[in-house]
Order: structure tokens, then C-alpha cells, then sequence
């Protein structure tokens, strides 16, 4: 049969368009027959070729190679040549070599590296195609900079890359996730602690992991533009909006409709808001969630809301998350499930190791409430057997016992294992405190006629009976006298249209319009602010209801204190187009220039103004004790900063505004301490107190505030209630593992930046461009990374189209400077604190850690490229004694980095299973650095000499040098050195990695680091069993299967991760030759 032929010639390099060679990189065409092309990679000089593989040959690209790549030349001699392509035109490619010989060839006189992994650098040492030990140096500590990183971040790289504080329980949380192959959780931290960060710092994750990934945000309107901000600024996913990353406001379901199908991961802010169904457009958003969620592997809600309160619509949010455990129509059962909680959480609060002599009747009760538990009662008689000796607090008996009945407990009895919740009680530093209430009192000339008004409007309202409305919109005109309704309307709408009650409403309205326009507020606002800023370095954030007032405050004080005020504005977001920065963040970004920001109701949501020495001024007080816990929530918020001070303005000629100050500052106490956990209590007392109000006038706020204040009020005995609960729920107060190494690797940036720059500056030659704007002295100086082309100076020794593909995620192109033929990178800095200050955040740097797609791609330079993986040297010292009569005695080096074992074959490493099983092996067992010597003769030097270790000396030191043995001086080695160590070079070499192969696998420090790890392992297997078992034996139905189920899977997992940490893999990343003398055998 006749070979059909084909347009590409033989020997030609080709690409493989199919999907599963994509990544194979080039390889060379051997043959088409019938359609099917052969094609054969090249691994490295010295190595067994790969098989040929066989494609139709109409998936085959021809390849040309781009400047700098790298291509190998085996001579007449059989001595291998490694070059650097100048210019590749198609037909024939022109070369240079390092001695600066530059010569054409035909493809078929070339190999060129594919781009896997090269897994066994030994054969370039065996062929004695070596490189300068300066490479192997500076890839040697960029790989254990960056394997230390990667052991540190517990395989999450997205909370070290990124430009935020690294706080331990947020990356608990974070950890948790990413360590479970089902991520569906809903994040529960109590407003301020860090939400979003767990949630950007997952979803950025994902991004890493994932080439493909495809994600939707659905948010609150007003929290659009800071979502979009802060996964721009802080979490380097500014490309990616828009096209692979949606952040699309609640209201926007038709532009929701069109990608949440196609969405891999799907995050919920203010979740709560997902159970309200009274209108036609929650409902749809609503259906449009339960349709999708379930076949999401990883969904992620945000809410802070307490259990207790509306059970039904905390059980449409839960069902989201788990519509097996959560069904709709099980309500009864749901509210059954968190009354039976009660007993449990008021027990687990009393289960201290310090209670030892008081737990007798706090087990009775257990038994008596769960006899039908039988873990629970086998758990409680274990822990009586051990009370029945008189234990101490310390017994280890009495603490195994204790805390495992509070495990039981816990894991039994909470509402989902994937609930994480962590409370401000527990990480009480994590936010600033909040300082309590100052009043600013005046007398407005206005006022008393519309208080005489709104009086005689209530009083003729009793005789009406009850309207909730109309009584809530009463009150709220009587504590809020700017906000600016119509009471007319409120009594219309309501159905009262009796003409003297519309005509007392009317006189009501036409004083508040007077009121309005009085300036004895502004007026005493404006006093207020002239004595607060007298205090060096504060800022004030003044909160007003209305946009009117907001606007006259803002003119008022602007004419009167001068330029450093400025008026919030929210931004616009239109996704084809760019939002700039609003105006009113130079209140954020310069401190000391605007240091007074006004504000209307649109910023209670969706703005962060945490950080420094704050002052909260209310110009007015909402009927809401929720919205003054959303206006100081904007600044008590994770983060430094001192005790927030609120200033109340109140006029004392309406009583019912200073009455209800009381109610929110002794009543709810929101001016010391957040209430947002007390929502329910709000919104259950807010109709009684309005129409009490309506009944007995101020007399019924005072009353409402002993009410709610007090060791013994409303507010505490809600509060004991949550806690109860929480205790369940919340994640414990406790030392977080991994926190300590985590944070010293941070800190460690200069000896970081001293490896990341000896690669990437010194080795491969990237520009490096200061960003030192205003010359500043700085130890951290922003920087650009830039491809330097060839044409004048150095050029970069990597081709510029792996750059582009590589780098193209760090590509500023709005780079002062940069072009299409030398691109710069963004801005970067090394230590953390020049990323997270205002100015860093202001000017975009981004922090230079592992995660970042910079230092990724080096990553896959030094795992796919050859340079620095062999090296050879002759040293030369005049001080040291020769044994071996060939002239230099030969020592092997040995570079092993210790992994886990994973099984990949025929697996997608990019699935969340392989994933998570790949982060939970690197935890265990991180990558492990063992480096042996081994003598010529085999010898192993157990105590290498400073004679070995000493660092690559090029040039005359003292009493020695050291030859880098490039091809030529290979070939000019001694004869009796040939004749003794190079005679069976390659078997040699072969047989002395072998002996330290066995050396490393016996090391004390190898055998440590699998046994340690194991040990955790199994540890961490039987908690997760006793848990599961646990949790299924409370289940019924299909809730009890999925849990058995999601046991068994979490059982393959901890058997696979055992037996990729008994017998690990011991990967040789750097071989090297060292030839000890004490004279040169070069005439150089």
C-alpha cells in the first residue's frame, strides 16, 4: 500500500493539537503511513527515548522554535552540544553555541526538550552534558524556597500570594475546605471577623488549581463593587472578571440565567437574604439556586445569621447546602432538631476539665434527655467510670474521657459538619473594640411645634385601634426626625382617611419640612467636628439617613473646615466598562489630607472603613438598632484600629430622640458591642414596642430599654441562648497547627527574594525595573519584572513564547515602558506589610509568593527544563591532600527531594478528589530536602569537608578555584583521570546513585519524617471515623447513607494517603560531579 503523503517533512519538529498531548510540548515527526503520524519526543540527552506515539495526522502543527530555545546537538564524537536557537525561519534553524560558534541546521540534527517533567537528571551526567553549578545553585535554592512555602501553606498557596493579613482562624477555615472533597460549606463568622477573605481565598484557589475554571458570585447590589475591588486588589482575579469570574447582583437574574450553568464553583454573600420569598424576583433567584447548587461540588454561602430565630428561614438556606439532611418539607423535624439541641449545647458549655467535681449532674441530665443515644450513653458511663476515682483537673484518663464525650457531642448534635462559624468571644483581638456613646446636644427652633404635632397625632390615633404600620411609622418619625416620610401617606395606605386625622398628619408633615431646614443640627455637627480633628490622626465618618442631608452636611462642613472632606458616592459597575476608583477612597488611601467622609443609607453595606483612629457621628438615629450595628459594622471590622467612639446628635427638645439613644445604648448596649447575632430578637420586639409607643408615648421607650438591659434583660438571656447553640456550631477556641511555620516562612522574604532573584535576574536574566517612585529609602522596593528580547544588552534565556504563555497572568499592560517585544510584569513586593499598607493597596502591588502565576511559571521552568539539574567541577586547592594516585579523588553529589507516592497514572490530576488528596499528602508529608555525598570508590561521607560544600568559586579565592567542566574541558581532563574515573563513566554513575539511594531511604531524618507522618495520618483517620460514626448514628434515610457514604469515600482517601506516605517517592533533583585536586589541569 502506498504512504500517503504528507506536507510536513520527516525530522520536522511538531506540536499534537489533540487534548491529551497539548502539554507534551515539541516532538519530532518520524513518519505518517495511511493518515497516522509517528512522533518521537526527546527527554534529555543520555535518556531512553519515550515511545512513539501514534496520532492521525491531521492533529499534527509544525513547530517553530522561538528564540532562546534551548536545542541539543549530538557531534561526530557522541559528545552532546546544548545551544540556543537565534532565529527559526521554518526550513532552517540558526544556532549559537556558548563558546559563541553559531552554525544553521535542519530540524533533524536537533532534539529539543518536550515539556513533562524531567523526572532522572543522571543521564546528563552519565553523557557529560552538564551545566555551570552556578544553575544548579540557584535552582537548588529557589526549589527549597519554594518547597518551604508549599510545606508552610498546607498546599494553599492562594492565602500566601495573596495581599491580606495572615490571620490563623481564617486560614482554619480555608484549610478545612480545601481539604475536603466535597466543598459545600456554609461560612458563618460572626459579622466583621473575615468572611469574604475565607471565601476569596478559596474561590482564588480554585483559580489555581484549575486552569479551567469558571465561577459566579451572587451578591447584595450594594456589595457588587466591593466584591469586584477586593478580588482585584487583594486576590489578583481582576482578568478574570466578567469572562471565567461573574460577580452579578441579586436583582440580575437574566445576566445569572446565562452563566450559572456553566459555573464550577458558586459563591452566596449575605446568604440569609436567600430565605426571604416575598416577592416574585426572590422566589425566581431562589429556584434558580435550588436548581443549580446540588450538582456543585463546591458552593460556598456566607451568613451570619444565628440558628435561633425564623427556623423556616434558616432551613431554606441549610437546605441549599445539603437538600438531603435539609429537606423543605421537614420543617417540624428541623425545628424538633434545634430545640434538642438545647440540653446538649448547655451541657458541652459545662464539660471544662476545671468542673471535675460539679459534672455528676450534668451527665444525669444527658441520660435522662438521650437514652435512646447509645454512643452517647456509652461515652457518659466511661466518663463516670473515671469521675468514680477522684480524679484531678490534669488526669489524662479524665481529659481522653472528657473530651471524647464532648466529640460525640459535638459532631452529633451540631447542625452540619460543614457549618464553620467563629465568633468574636473566641478571637476577641481580631477587631477593634467598640467605645461606647458620646452625645452632642442642641435645641432646634423648629422642633417643638412638629413634637406638639406628632403628639396630638397620636393620641387621636388611640382611639383607632390597632395599625402596625401606621404605629411603626409613628415611632419612627418620633426617634428619626430627618428620615423624611409622610405620615399622610402612611395613614392612607393604611386606610385611615378620615379628613381630621389626614389634616393632623398634614400639619405634622408641614413642620418636618421646617425642621428640615432648621440648621441648629448642622450647625452643632459642625462644632463637634472642629473639636474632634483637634486630636491628631483621626478620622471621622459621619452617617446621615437621607442623601439631602448627607449633601448638606457635606457643603456645610466643606465651607467650613476646608478640603479634607469628601461625600461617599457608590460606584457604578458596568462590566464593559472600567470602574475607576471613587473620589471618597482618598479618605482611605490619604489619611492625613481627607479625614472627614459623609455618608447617606447606601454605604450601611458593601464599604470597609476599618483601620487607624476612627469616630463614628450619627447626624440621626434609625428606628433600627440594624442599622447602627451596619453603620459601626463598617468600622469595628477585622483589622488594627482603636475603640470606635460614637457621637449621638440629639435635640432636647424631642424627648423621644434621647429615649430611644437609651434604648440602643443601655438597651441593645450596640454602641459597646456588636448585635448582629440579635437580629431576631430586633425584629421580634420592633411591632410590640411601636404600638406600646403609640399607647404611652416616650415612657414606653424607657421602659422597652430596662427591658433589654440588665444581667437578667432580653439582650442577655438571648445572648446565653446563642452562645448555648454556638457552642455547637463554632469553631473552638484553639491553637492553630501550621500558624507558627506558616508565619515564619512569611517573614523570611529577604532570603526568599535572594533566591527568586539569583534565578530569575542572575541565571535566566530577566530585567528587573525598580518602582521606586518618590526615591524613597525602603528595604522592600516595589519592582516590575521584564523580558528582556534579544538586540542589545542581555537577553532572557527563556523563549518569549513560554513567557507569554506562562506569564501572561503577571503582564501589565499598562506598563510605563513595556511592549509587545518586552513585557512588563505588574508591580510586585516581597514583604508583606509594603502590600497591605494603604499606599501598597492603592498602587495594586501584589505580594511575590508561591500561587503566583510569576513564580509558578519558574516553578515549571525548573521542573520541565534540564539547566541546573547536573553539574561538574574540577576545585582546585592548594590545601588539600590528593589519596587517589589519578591525581583528584571524585565525589558524587546527590540532591533527593522525599514526596508523597501518588498514584496519578490514568487519573485527572486537575479533579477536586486528586486535588484534595494531592493537599492533604503535601500537609502530611511535606517535601523533605536529602542531600548525600558519595565517594568515587562508594564510600558515603556521612560528614562531608568544607572541601565538598564549599560554595561554586569561579575565580581565584584564597587557595583555590573551581572549573566549571564544560564540553571542551571534559574532553581535556588528564589522561590517568580517564583512564581511572571516566572509563565506565555512565555504569559508574549509575552504580554510585544507587548507594545513595539506599542511604537517603536509611537516613535517621528520611525514616523520622514518614514515621511522624504516619502517625498523624492515622490519628487524623480514627477522629474522622468515631466523628462519621457518630454524625450517621443520629441520621435516619438517605441523610444516614450520604453520611455513610461520605465515610467510606473518607476511608479510601486516608488508605491512599498512608500508602503514599509508607513508601514515598524519592525524586533525585540535582546530580553533580566534583573533581577534588589540589592543582588545575588547565592552562587557564
Amino acid at each position: 500500500m502506498m504512504e500517503r503523503k504528507s506536507p510536513l517533512r520527516m525530522g520536522a519538529f511538531v506540536r499534537i493539537s489533540s487534548p491529551r498531548y497539548t502539554n507534551w510540548g515539541v516532538g519530532k515527526l518520524c513518519g505518517v503511513t495511511q493518515g497516522v503520524a509517528r512522533v518521537q519526543y526527546f527527554d534529555a540527552p543520555g535518556a531512553l527515548l519515550p515511545d512513539l506515539v501514534e496520532v492521525p495526522s491531521s492533529q499534527l502543527v509544525q513547530a517553530k522554535l522561538p528564540a532562546q530555545t534551548r536545542v541539543y546537538r549530538q557531534n561526530a564524537d557522541l559528545y552532546w552540544q546544548v545551544g540556543r536557537v537565534l532565529e527559526d525561519d521554518g526550513a532552517i534553524i540558526f544556532v549559537q553555541f556558548p563558546n559563541g560558534e553559531m552554525e544553521n541546521f535542519e530540524a533533524e540534527q536537533l532534539q529539543v526538550r518536550w515539556s513533562r517533567p524531567l523526572n532522572d537528571p543522571l543521564p546528563l551526567l552519565a553523557v557529560q552534558a552538564t551545566e555551570t553549578p552556578f544553575l544548579a545553585d540557584a535552582r537548588a535554592d529557589f526549589v527549597r524556597a519554594v518547597a518551604g512555602q508549599h510545606h508552610a501553606v498546607a498546599g494553599v498557596s492562594a492565602a500566601l500570594c495573596s495581599s491580606i493579613d495572615l490571620v490563623d482562624y481564617q486560614f482554619d477555615v480555608v484549610r478545612q475546605v480545601l481539604s475536603d472533597p466535597i466543598q459545600r460549606y456554609l461560612l458563618a463568622d460572626e459579622v466583621g471577623l473575615g468572611k469574604t477573605i475565607e471565601a476569596a481565598i478559596i474561590l482564588r484557589q480554585y483559580f489555581i488549581d484549575d486552569p479551567a475554571a469558571r465561577a459566579v458570585l451572587i451578591v447584595p447590589p450594594a456589595l457588587v463593587y466591593q466584591w469586584r475591588r477586593e478580588l482585584t486588589v487583594r486576590f489578583g482575579l481582576g482578568a478574570e472578571l466578567d469572562d471565567m469570574l461573574h460577580v452579578i447582583a441579586y436583582d440580575d437574574l437574566n445576566r445569572l440565567s446565562q452563566v450559572i450553568a456553566n459555573a464550577g464553583m458558586l459563591v452566596v454573600d449575605e446568604a440569609h437574604h436567600l430565605s426571604k420569598q416575598s416577592t416574585a424576583e426572590q422566589r425566581e433567584l431562589y429556584e434558580q439556586l435550588r436548581s443549580h447548587a446540588p450538582s456543585l461540588t463546591r458552593l460556598l454561602m456566607l451568613s451570619a445569621t444565628p440558628v435561633l430565630g425564623n427556623a423556616e428561614e434558616f432551613l431554606r438556606v441549610l437546605h441549599l447546602l445539603d437538600p438531603v439532611v435539609f429537606p423543605l418539607d421537614d420543617l417540624d423535624g428541623f425545628k424538633r432538631r434545634i430545640a434538642s439541641r438545647q440540653v446538649i449545647a448547655e451541657v458541652v458549655s459545662t464539660l471544662l476539665p476545671e468542673n471535675v467535681w460539679g459534672l455528676g449532674p450534668d451527665l444525669d441530665r444527658l441520660l435522662e434527655s438521650y437514652p435512646d443515644d447509645p454512643l452517647l450513653v456509652e461515652k457518659v458511663d466511661a466518663l463516670q467510670k473515671v469521675l468514680d476515682t477522684f480524679p484531678d483537673e490534669e488526669d489524662s484518663q479524665f481529659l481522653v474521657a472528657l473530651e471524647d464525650l464532648k466529640t460525640h457531642l459535638v459532631e452529633s448534635y451540631r447542625l452540619h459538619r460543614r457549618l464553620l462559624r467563629n465568633r468574636r468571644t473566641a478571637v476577641p483581638w481580631a477587631t477593634p473594640r467598640r467605645a461606647g456613646m458620646r452625645t452632642i446636644v442642641f435645641s432646634g427652633e423648629a422642633t417643638a411645634t412638629w413634637r406638639d404635632r406628632l403628639e396630638d397625632l397620636r393620641l387621636a390615633l388611640a382611639a383607632y385601634g390597632s395599625f402596625p404600620h401606621v404605629h411603626q411609622s409613628l415611632l419612627q418619625a418620633a426617634v428619626h426626625s430627618h428620615s423624611g416620610q409622610s405620615l399622610v401617606r402612611a395613614l392612607t395606605l393604611a386606610g385611615l382617611d378620615e379628613p381630621d386625622l389626614l389634616a393632623q398628619a398634614r400639619a405634622v408633615d408641614h413642620a418636618a419640612e421646617r425642621l428640615l431646614s432648621d440648621p441648629a443640627r448642622v450647625n452643632a455637627l459642625c462644632g463637634e467636628i472642629r473639636t474632634i480633628l483637634e486630636v491628631p490622626a483621626t478620622q471621622i465618618v459621619v452617617f446621615c439617613d437621607r442623601p439631602q442631608d448627607a449633601d448638606l452636611v457635606t457643603e456645610v462642613l466643606a465651607r467650613e473646615i476646608g478640603h479634607g472632606v469628601v461625600r461617599h458616592e457608590p460606584a457604578e459597575v458596568d462590566e464593559d466598562t472600567e470602574v475607576a476608583a471613587p473620589e471618597w477612597e482618598q479618605f482611605l488611601n490619604s489619611p492625613n489630607q481627607v479625614r472627614v467622609l459623609v455618608c447617606d443609607a447606601r454605604a450601611e453595606e458593601g464599604v470597609n472603613l476599618h483601620g487607624g483612629r476612627k469616630v463614628a457621628v450619627h447626624y440621626d438615629l434609625p428606628s433600627s438598632p440594624n442599622r447602627i450595628e451596619q453603620r459601626l459594622g463598617r468600622l469595628d471590622r477585622y483589622g488594627t484600629g482603636d475603640p470606635i467612639v460614637s457621637y449621638v446628635l440629639l435635640d432636647e427638645e424631642n424627648p423621644d430622640e434621647a429615649a430611644w439613644a437609651q434604648v440602643l445604648d443601655s438597651g441593645w448596649g450596640v454602641f459597646r458591642q456588636s448585635v448582629a447575632s440579635l437580629q431576631y430578637l430586633i425584629e421580634s420586639t420592633s411591632e410590640p414596642l411601636a404600638y406600646e409607643w403609640s399607647e404611652q408615648g416616650t415612657a414606653a421607650l424607657q421602659v422597652h430599654a430596662d427591658q433589654l438591659g440588665g444581667s437578667d434583660g432580653w439582650v442577655q438571656r438571648e445572648v446565653r441562648q446563642l452562645n448555648h447553640q454556638d457552642s455547637l456550631d463554632a469553631l473552638a477556641n484553639r491553637e492553630i497547627p501550621g500558624m507558627d511555620a506558616l508565619e515564619d516562612a512569611d517573614s523570611d522574604w529577604i532570603k526568599w527574594r535572594a533566591a527568586f532573584k539569583m534565578l530569575a535576574v542572575d541565571s535566566l536574566q530577566f530585567d528587573w525595573r525598580s518602582e521606586n517612585e518618590l526615591g524613597e529609602q525602603t528595604t522592600d522596593t516595589p519592582f516590575r519584572v521584564g523580558y528582556a528580547y534579544r538586540g542589545g544588552g542581555k537577553a532572557t534565556l527563556l523563549p518569549l513564547a513560554g513567557f507569554l504563555k506562562h506569564f501572561l497572568a503577571t503582564v501589565d499592560q499598562r506598563a510605563i515602558g513595556g511592549s509587545a517585544r518586552f513585557p512588563l510584569s505588574y508591580q510586585y513586593a516581597f514583604k508583606r506589610n509594603t502590600v497591605t499598607s494603604r499606599r501598597g493597596l492603592a498602587q495594586g502591588l501584589r505580594l511575590l509568593r508561591i500561587g503566583d502565576p510569576l513564580v509558578a511559571s519558574l516553578e515549571q521552568f525548573c521542573a520541565t527544563d534540564d539547566r541546573g539539574r547536573a553539574f561538574a567541577v574540577w576545585r582546585a586547592n592548594r590545601q588539600y591532600e590528593v589519596n587517589d594516585p589519578s591525581g583528584a579523588d571524585l565525589y558524587f553529589r546527590f540532591d533527593f527531594m522525599v514526596r508523597p507516592a501518588l498514584n496519578e497514572e490514568g487519573e485527572d490530576t486537575s479533579s477536586l478528589k486528586q486535588q484534595v488528596l494531592a493537599r492533604k499528602a503535601g500537609t502530611l508529608l511535606p517535601p523533605l530536602a536529602i542531600r548525600v555525598w558519595v565517594h568515587g570508590n562508594g564510600r558515603v561521607e556521612a560528614e562531608p569537608s568544607e572541601f565538598l560544600t564549599s560554595k561554586y568559586a569561579p575565580t581565584l579565592k584564597g587557595v583555590r578555584c573551581d572549573f566549571n567542566l564544560n564540553a571542551k574541558r571534559w574532553r581535556r581532563l588528564p589522561t590517568d583521570i580517564k583512564s581511572t574515573w571516566l572509563r565506565n563513566w555512565g555504569g559508574l554513575c549509575g552504580s554510585q546513585r544507587d548507594i545513595a539511594t539506599v542511604a537517603a531511604r536509611s537516613a535517621p531524618v528520611y525514616i523520622e519524617h514518614i514515621q511522624s507522618a504516619l502517625k498523624v495520618c492515622a490519628q487524623e483517620r480514627r477522629l474522622r471515623r468515631s466523628q462519621g460514626e457518630a454524625r450517621a448514628s443520629r441520621l435516619q434515610g438517605l441523610a444516614r447513607q450520604q453520611e455513610l457514604d461520605e465515610l467510606l469515600q473518607a476511608e479510601e482517601m486516608y488508605a491512599a494517603l498512608e500508602a503514599a506516605i509508607a513508601s514515598p517517592r524519592l525524586d533525585l533533583d540535582v546530580v553533580g560531579a566534583l573533581f577534588l585536586s589540589s592543582i588545575s589541569p588547565f592552562n587557564e
